[in-house]
C-alpha cells in the first residue's frame, strides 16, 4: 500500500469512525489505527499579532517541510501533521498553549514562537512536559536550555558576516538603527565587538518603536555624522519606509545600507534603485540557483502560489520540521523524550543543505550567503558556507 493511499484512507476512516476507533479495513486487510496515528508537531505562531506577512512565511515553511517528509513515506511509517496555536506575539499565555499542545493535542515536538523572548518562556514551560522546542527566528543567543534547540541566526551568523563584508578589514564608521525588542539591544551590543577589531567606529545608535513610520529625524541625525555604513534591523514592512525616506534625502548614494533580516518581502516593496543599495547576510534567498534551493522554492510556491515570495523565515521553519523528523528516525521512536536525546549533536539535512545542532549549546550551524537587492530578487554575491552560532552559553 503506498503512503498517499494510506493517508487518504485514514482521514476518511477518522471522519466515519472518530479518533477513538481501534481498527478499520483497508481493502479487506485489518489495520490498527493506533499504529498509524499521525505524528503531531505543535507550532506556536502569532496569529493575532501584527506580523501577518512573516506569519505566512513561517506557516509556508512548516507546511512545505511536512509535505516533503510525507511524500517520502513519513517518519517511521507514519505521516506528519501540524497543530497550530496562537502565540499572540507575546509570552503571556505560552504556558497554557504549551500544555494544550502536549497534553491535549499529543504533539511530540514544538516549533516557534516568533518573538525571540518567547523562546525562553516556552522552553521553560515545556521542561516538565518532556518536549523539545525548536526556534527558527533571529535572536540574540546568550540563552541555552535543555529543551531549546534553535535554527534561527544569532549575531555571529547574521551580523558578523555582514559587517566583515561591508567593512572588508578597513575599519569603517557605522550608525546603528533598530527597534526596541530585547534581542536587538543585545544584537547591537554584540555588533560592536565585530566592528572594533578593525578600528571601526560607531557614530550613533537609534532604537524606534516597532510601528514607527517617521524616520526623517533619525536620517537627519545620520546625515550630520561622518558615518559610512548604516547597520539596521527593522524586520517588518516599516523597514522599507526607512529606505524610501533615505532615498528622498539622497543618502542611498552616499551610504552603505547593511540590513539585518532583509528579505524578499521587503525587496518587493522597493524600487530597483532602492533595492540595489542594500546588502544583507541570510541563510536563504529565493534566487539561489542550487538544485536544493530551486526545489524548495517550487515546493513552497506549489502550496502558496507562484507569486509567493519565499524568505529565510520559510526556509528555517522547514528545516525545523526536518530536524525533528531526523531526530525521531535516529531514535527509532516518536516522542518528546526521544527527540530530546537525539537532537543534541544532530547532523541533518535541512531545507537546502546539511546543518549541525551543537551538542553543548543546542544552537545550529547555518549555511550563509551575502546577498544584495537586484532587478527582480535578492541575488547572491558571496557564498560564505557553514557558520557556527557561537551562542555564548552552554546547556
Amino acid at each position: 500500500m503506498n503512503f498517499k493511499k494510506r493517508q487518504y484512507n485514514r482521514r476518511n476512516v477518522l471522519k466515519v469512525l472518530g479518533s477513538s476507533a481501534a481498527t478499520t479495513l483497508f481493502g479487506g486487510v485489518s489495520v490498527s489505527i493506533a499504529n498509524n496515528q499521525p505524528i503531531r508537531i505543535g507550532v506556536l505562531l502569532p496569529f493575532s499579532g501584527e506580523a501577518n506577512e512573516i506569519l505566512k512565511q513561517m506557516k509556508a515553511g512548516i507546511e512545505s517541510g511536512i509535505e516533503k517528509i510525507n511524500s517520502s513515506g513519513g517518519v517511521l511509517g507514519r505521516y506528519v501533521e501540524a497543530v497550530y496555536k496562537d502565540s499572540e506575539g507575546h509570552p503571556n499565555n505560552l504556558s497554557k498553549r504549551c500544555i494544550e499542545l502536549v497534553r491535549d493535542e499529543k504533539v511530540s515536538g514544538v516549533i516557534g514562537p516568533f518573538i525571540a523572548a518567547g523562546r525562553k518562556f516556552a522552553a521553560r514551560h515545556l521542561t516538565d512536559l518532556d518536549t523539545p522546542l525548536i526556534s527558527a527566528t533571529n535572536h540574540e543567543g546568550r540563552f541555552c536550555h535543555p529543551n531549546l534547540f534553535t535554527l534561527g541566526p544569532t549575531p555571529a551568523q547574521d551580523v558578523r558576516p555582514l559587517i566583515d563584508y561591508v567593512d572588508n578589514g578597513v575599519g569603517k564608521k557605522y550608525f546603528l538603527v533598530g527597534s526596541y525588542p530585547s534581542w536587538q539591544n543585545s544584537m547591537f551590543r554584540q555588533s560592536r565587538f565585530y566592528i572594533y577589531p578593525t578600528e571601526g567606529k560607531v557614530r550613533g545608535q537609534a532604537l524606534t518603536d516597532l510601528g514607527e513610520q517617521r524616520f526623517a529625524p533619525i536620517l537627519e541625525w545620520i546625515s550630520q555624522t561622518d558615518a559610512e555604513v548604516v547597520l539596521f534591523c527593522i524586520p517588518r514592512k516599516n523597514g522599507a519606509l526607512f529606505i524610501k525616506e533615505a532615498n528622498k534625502m539622497g543618502l542611498l548614494e552616499r551610504l552603505t545600507f547593511a540590513w539585518i533580516g532583509f528579505n524578499e518581502i521587503h525587496h518587493q516593496t522597493l524600487d530597483i534603485n532602492e533595492r540595489e543599495r542594500i546588502v544583507t547576510c541570510s541563510s536563504f534567498v529565493m534566487s539561489d540557483d542550487r538544485h536544493e534551493a530551486v526545489e524548495f522554492v517550487d515546493r513552497v510556491q506549489n502550496i502558496m502560489g507562484t507569486d509567493f515570495p519565499v524568505t529565510y523565515y520559510a526556509h528555517n521553519h522547514a528545516s525545523a520540521v526536518a530536524a525533528l523528523a531526523e531526530a525521531w528516525k535516529k531514535a527509532g521512536e516518536v516522542s518528546g523524550n526521544a527527540a530530546l536525546k537525539t537532537l543534541p549533536g544532530l547532523n541533518f539535512k535541512g531545507a537546502t543543505g546539511m546543518e549541525t545542532i551543537d551538542a553543548n549549546s543546542h544552537h545550529s550551524s547555518l549555511n550563509l550567503v551575502i546577498a544584495k537587492g537586484g532587478a527582480k530578487h535578492l541575488k547572491v554575491v558571496r557564498r560564505i558556507g557553514s557558520v557556527e552560532a557561537n551562542a555564548g552559553c552552554i546547556v
